[in-house]
């Protein structure tokens, strides 16, 4: 399967993912709400997501390490909010922030992030927020 043709809109106004069997929001928090979230306005913006049963659910989660690795592609293209290269698919929402948050943190209690400009990937602590987005993820049900 391509990187063009793992990602299918539906009527829900999510983003399937075919490859994962996943539900991603076309939007990022940033999009979503016009400023930059730490940890804490990350939790609350999931709360607030799942509150309202965007796209029909309310089980929107932060995506695993996994599926944020998974989620840059470097072959596509997209601009981000700055009008620089992202590498995710057009499906998606345009002019997305850069740095995508998971759930996923090490020892010490950072948070795995990855740079959807380069693929490059760090931890950082959680009351990061400039430049900080995070977009929701859901299990699809069989």
């Amino acid at each position: 399967m391509s990187s063009e043709d793992r990602f299918h809109d539906n009527p829900s106004g999510a983003v399937t993912d075919i490859k994962f069997n996943l539900q991603w929001l076309p939007k990022d928090s940033w999009q979503d709400l016009g400023k930059w979230l730490d940890w804490e306005g990350m939790l609350a913006y999931r709360r607030l997501v799942n509150q309202l049963y965007a796209g029909g659910a309310c089980d929107w989660r932060f995506p695993t390490k996994e599926e944020a690795l998974a989620f840059y592609i470097g072959d596509l293209r997209q601009n981000d909010f700055e009008g620089q290269e992202a590498h995710i698919h057009p499906l998606f929402v345009r002019k997305c922030a850069y740095y995508m948050w998971t759930g996923d943190a090490d020892e010490n209690g950072q948070v795995f992030r990855i740079n959807l400009r380069t693929g490059e990937t760090d931890y950082v602590d959680k009351t990061t927020r400039e430049f900080q987005a995070v977009r929701l993820v859901r299990d699809l049900k069989h």
